[in-house]
Formats: C-alpha cells, structure tokens, sequence
C-alpha cells in the first residue's frame, strides 16, 4: 500500500494523497452569483412549506394504500384459507393506486 499503513482485514484499497489545491474550485464569487441567481427563480411563496406539503401528498397515499390492501387481504386470507392469494393481489393494487395518487399530487403541484 501506499502510505505504509496497514487496512483492517476485508478492506480493499489505496490511499491517496492530495494537497489542499486539489479542492480548490473556481470562482467563489461566480459560483456563489449563480446560487443567488437560481434561489431567485424558486418560487418565493412558502417555498419549504409547499415542499414539505408535496412530500406528504406523495408518501402517504401509498403507504395508507398499501397497508390497508395489505391488511384487508390478510383478512380475507384468513377467512377463506387461501393462503396469501388476496394479500399479494391487494398490496400490490394499493401500491398502484398509492402511486397513481402520488403522480396525480406531483403533477397538480406543478401547475
């Protein structure tokens, strides 16, 4: 190995020096203009709340869907003996229907 000391067995590797100017960028002042210049074109309204709105619009209905399908076909399973037929089926229509509400939020967030 290159720099002499020992890896903890399992660990495969080099280690390589670098010096401070390899991580030096550009222009700080360019670079922090044009992070002004993209926080202007955000949306100014609430833009953390709306965020935060939209992740709960998309997350929820595919997690209440799921187990719910989930849930209801374990039920069913246990009636009728079926094994696990009406879970699978019902998991994976809520999951399907949890994204299908979750694409329908994203895309009303967008207008």
């Amino acid at each position: 190995m290159s720099s002499g000391t020992a890896l903890p067995r399992g660990v495969v590797g080099v280690t390589v020096a670098r010096s401070a100017a390899d991580f030096r960028r550009g222009d700080t002042r360019a670079r922090t203009q044009r992070d002004i210049e993209r926080r202007k074109r955000r949306a100014p309204d609430g833009h953390f709340s709306r965020s935060l709105a939209l992740v709960g619009s998309v997350g929820w209905p595919i997690v209440v869907l799921a187990t719910g399908g989930a849930l209801m076909g374990r039920y069913l399973d246990e009636r009728w003996g079926t094994g696990v037929r009406f879970t699978l089926v019902l998991l994976s229509a809520g999951a399907a229907l949890g994204t299908f509400a979750a694409f329908r939020a994203v895309r009303e967030s967008d207008r």
